[in-house]
């Protein structure tokens, strides 16, 4: 019970960074001294907090796909591409160093698209679409 309660006492913590980016975008005004604009992001919160809870109620049967989707397009760029691509930017001064982290951007671009090609493909089945592990006797 306490577990899940912490859970639950989290989930404002986890979107309050993300809410306040947005909400920077959005709003240019505080609603400190106007009441609308307080607010009117006081309904941007709540529609916000409800269409995930929303996300969350239809599409508990399909986490598996959306994990793999968040993971193809934000993991992926976060691990292989971006790094390569500030060493690009901040350390490559000689020809050689650059046509390595180009050739390093190429595959991971490749592998990003084809990552959520394969998350968008595999929507909704519980199989790859290769078996690369089949063993035939």
């Amino acid at each position: 019970f306490l577990y899940s309660l912490a859970i639950i006492m989290s989930v404002p913590l986890q979107l309050f960074p993300a809410i306040r980016i947005i909400e920077s975008g959005l709003f240019t005004q505080s609603g400190k001294g106007n009441p609308i604009v307080k607010w009117q992001k006081n309904l941007f919160r709540t529609l916000m907090v409800g269409f995930i809870a929303m996300v969350a109620i239809f599409g508990a049967d399909k986490l598996d796909n959306f994990i793999a989707i968040v993971g193809a397009s934000s993991c992926v760029p976060l691990s292989f591409l971006y790094p390569v691509m500030l060493h690009y930017r901040c350390l490559a001064d000689t020809w050689r160093a650059k046509a390595k982290d180009m050739v390093l951007i190429a595959i991971a671009l490749f592998g990003l698209v084809y990552v959520t090609y394969i998350s968008i493909e595999t929507w909704g089945t519980s199989t790859p679409p290769l078996d690369r592990c089949a063993t035939t006797p």
